[in-house]
């Protein structure tokens, strides 16, 4: 003789309810489900495409010798590097000069003033006997030659960068 488990009554309508919700969701899908198909549908058209992206990709460099290609990428590269060393080497010397013209503007000689001198060549060198005229005045400008220099910034923090 077999036994038989006895279950409630309720369980047993609540297994048939699941049953019928499951098998309607089967035939009707809810939005959130139909979101998912579209999104995979989606999702299969664009990784045909990047396949097909690669496929031409592959038929293009398929004549080319890889050496080649490599070598040409490495010199590209070398320029770019060479670039931005110049790039970097010129914005050390502007900051110099900035820092050279706010010490000047302070009457603070800074650390770069000390190491190296400014030079200005600005106009022709001076030679005996020979007359130049003095400097045209403008109206509102002091007569004398040196101009007037901006008041330093009210931070005195030292700059901290990348290429200092």
């Amino acid at each position: 003789m077999q036994e038989y488990e006895l279950l409630p009554h309720q369980l047993l309508e609540d297994l048939k309810y699941d049953v019928e919700a499951l098998k309607k969701k089967l035939v009707q899908p809810d939005a959130k489900a139909e979101e998912l198909i579209l999104e995979i549908e989606s999702l299969k058209d664009s990784i045909h495409e990047l396949t097909s992206v690669f496929q031409k990709a592959l038929e293009m460099t398929k004549d080319e010798d890889a050496t080649l290609s490599l070598k040409s990428i490495n010199q590209k590269l070398d320029s770019v590097l060479s670039q931005n060393e110049t790039i970097a080497k010129g914005m050390i010397a502007v900051s110099d000069k900035v820092d050279v013209f706010v010490s000047q503007a302070a009457g603070v000689p800074s650390a770069s003033a000390l190491a190296r001198p400014v030079m200005h060549t600005m106009g022709a060198p001076a030679m005996p006997g020979m007359r130049m005229a003095p400097p045209p005045e403008m109206p509102g400008m002091r007569p004398s030659l040196e101009m007037e220099t901006p008041p330093p910034p009210p931070s005195a923090k030292k700059r901290v960068g990348i290429f200092r």
